[in-house]
């Protein structure tokens, strides 16, 4: 039997230090000036009061950059681009997504200050106006902090064998529980304590790097990536029931690890192709070397210590340049322009109140007072969790309020966060699936979140 190989005092260094750093960064929470958050929220929250006041002209100089990026790459083809992976991969694709970041520029114009006022209020052209202020303003300015701390300190997350590291010790929980691999940990938790937009870049840069199958990468994002502390919070805020976080976290989280169990086994996600992006897995691309005895611990530092190895300060700036691009370029457009639209759809169309009628009845069913309100609420948290809240501010009782912000939250795949992600990644994972897998943990989720909020708020 061979022997197990040593780790230079070197190589656990520098597998150490900076995954030290990384989980410290996205996973520990403290109190700044009030707040409490990670240091990664902090700093977005800092990189935002940048932007306060200048969400839409962000929004326009990023639209007007990817459209004219867009028209350089398909109509001038310059090498420049298509040399370049990262500009090539979030700059070219099919007729939807070039006319989508084309027509993101003239939507972003429509948002910056005084625009509502050239157009007949209350009407139509309002409407859009408005929408797409409040897209640029409060989500698009978001991603756009959120993705230069994201691309400057994820490669410590991701690429320094903390992955491989946790791995090895969640694998056996992991995969039997939640049919997903071990390292699918880091996902959860990344998304648990910081955001669900950063867990679906993770995983689909996992699977695009031959960690995942693409119905694994499915699993993850559609049922195991949980919604953030924040998210939650913020949602609870605006519809005045923060007092009640602890209950709604318990709730939540209780629902969200069952449905992360049965939504691997069921249809649509069973149903989606179980192979690699590259045709082969990565991980287990070196497994014939084995454990060779080594412990747990043993093993699992040596493969942290194998990845750390291969960075170098090259290979992190391209990992951060290409998380950068990826969410400037690839998802800002795209969530100006579907974002917008699909908002604008929801408030001049019957298609919510057509949508929420099953979602009514069944939690009329469960003894939902407000039910069809709340009903609508969950409808229009497909498109947006923020947009759930604020049609679900009327609401008047305490329990619906409570079970409107759990049910929200618990259906995970919005789409002007996650679901853009997703459809813009190469995770196959199409549109109508996104929406059944959304239908499924909402049903699923009231039959145990609807007795929940009656028991925490009896009438």
């Amino acid at each position: 039997m061979k022997r197990p190989p040593e780790v230079r005092p070197s190589a656990l260094m520098k597998f150490a230090v900076p995954s030290f750093i990384g989980a410290a960064v996205f996973l520990v929470p403290f109190s700044l000036h009030g707040e409490v958050n990670t240091l990664l929220g902090h700093i977005k929250e800092a990189a935002l009061s940048l932007l306060d006041g200048r969400g839409p002209q962000t929004a326009a100089a990023i639209s007007a950059a990817a459209a004219v990026l867009a028209v350089a790459a398909k109509f001038f083809r310059p090498a420049w681009i298509l040399r370049d992976e990262i500009l090539h991969e979030n700059l070219t694709g099919g007729a939807l997504w070039f006319w989508a970041r084309v027509a993101a520029l003239p939507i972003a114009l429509c948002a910056l200050p005084g625009a509502a006022e050239l157009v007949e209020p209350g009407g139509l052209a309002s409407a859009f106006a408005e929408n797409a202020a409040f897209i640029a303003g409060s989500i698009v300015s978001r991603l756009a902090a959120l993705s230069v701390v994201l691309g400057l300190l994820s490669p410590l997350v991701m690429d320094f064998g903390l992955v491989q590291f946790i791995a090895v010790y969640a694998g056996p929980v992991m995969r039997p529980l939640f049919l997903v691999p071990g390292r699918a940990a880091v996902d959860c938790v990344a998304s648990w304590l910081g955001s669900s937009s950063m867990a679906v870049v993770f995983t689909a840069k996992m699977y695009d790097a031959g960690y995942y199958t693409g119905r694994e990468a499915a699993s993850i994002v559609c049922g195991f990536s949980l919604a953030g502390i924040y998210n939650i919070y913020a949602v609870a805020e605006l519809m005045d029931i923060s007092y009640a976080m602890p209950q709604i976290l318990l709730v939540s989280y209780s629902s969200m690890i069952l449905l992360a169990a049965l939504m691997p086994r069921i249809a649509p996600l069973s149903s989606v192709p179980d192979e690699y992006a590259r045709g082969r897995s990565l991980y287990a691309a070196r497994r014939g070397d084995g454990r060779r005895g080594m412990s747990a611990l043993r093993w699992a530092v040596f493969r942290g210590t194998a990845q750390a190895r291969r960075m170098t300060l090259s290979s992190y700036m391209r990992e951060s340049r290409y998380i950068m691009f990826s969410l400037l370029f690839g998802t800002v457009p795209l969530m100006m322009t579907f974002g917008t639209l699909l908002l604008l759809a929801a408030e001049f169309t019957p298609a919510a109140s057509a949508l929420a009628v099953p979602f009514a009845a069944l939690l009329d069913a469960l003894g939902a007072l407000e039910s069809r309100l709340a009903a609508e609420s969950v409808v229009f948290a497909f498109v947006d969790q923020y947009l759930a809240a604020a049609a679900g501010h009327a609401l008047l009782t305490e329990a619906d309020r409570f079970a409107c912000v759990c049910l929200s939250v618990v259906g995970l795949v919005n789409l002007t966060e996650v679901g853009l992600h997703v459809w813009h990644s190469n995770i196959p994972l199409k549109l109508w699936q996104m929406a059944v897998v959304y239908a499924i943990r909402v049903g699923v989720s009231a039959l145990l979140i609807v007795p929940a909020a009656r028991f925490f708020f009896p009438l």
